[in-house]
């Protein structure tokens, strides 16, 4: 055997093997965090979906009574027990018959979800006055002068969750005022 053919058959050496390891690390944390942030996105769609059927409820109802249908605890929307539950990261059955709020709204606006919900929902409703501001856990959401000038009938449609079980909750806020849905902390 010549001193060339020894040379020629050695592995990788304890560098090399530290760098690949290195780089498969940095991938695999980079492939993690994008998924987490699919994951997160996918269930704001969640939201978005049932606060718009939230709203078409609304104007049906008011179509046939000239009146939203809101809480009847509380026109503030902050202060609203969330429907199903209080969010989480768990998710829950749409119908929830035990709740406060179930006979005198829910099952009235007949709104329903084809699968578990992990947002908590709200819905407050006046007859006449200004629109409400937002709740404080909504940071960063401001109606603007939509509002002000407003002496009719209104509604606010709230959405929270605690998608990463950190104490801070997505929030997603709509009101019968505008098309938008506002969100705030959304990945939360």
């Amino acid at each position: 055997m010549l001193r060339g053919d020894i040379k020629s058959k050695r592995g990788f050496t304890l560098i090399e093997l530290m760098v690949t390891v290195i780089i498969i690390g940095v991938l695999a944390t980079l492939s993690v965090y994008g998924v987490r942030k699919y994951v997160f996105s996918s269930k704001t769609t969640e939201a978005i979906h049932m606060i718009g059927s939230i709203k078409s409820a609304e104007e049906s109802y008011r179509a046939e009574t000239f009146v939203y249908l809101g809480s009847g605890t509380s026109n503030v929307v902050g202060s609203v027990p969330l429907y199903p539950r209080v969010p989480g990261r768990m998710k829950s059955d749409w119908t929830n018959s035990s709740h406060s709020d179930y006979a005198s709204l829910w099952a009235p606006l007949g709104v329903m979800s084809d699968s578990p919900v992990i947002f908590g929902y709200a819905v407050a409703a006046a007859t006449s006055g200004a629109l409400t501001s937002p709740p404080s856990d909504c940071t960063n959401v401001s109606w603007g002068t939509r509002g002000s000038g407003n002496t009719g009938p209104w509604y606010i449609v709230l959405a929270q969750a605690d998608q990463n079980g950190d104490n801070v909750k997505s929030c997603f806020i709509s009101c019968s005022l505008t098309g938008e849905i506002f969100s705030a902390k959304e990945s939360e």
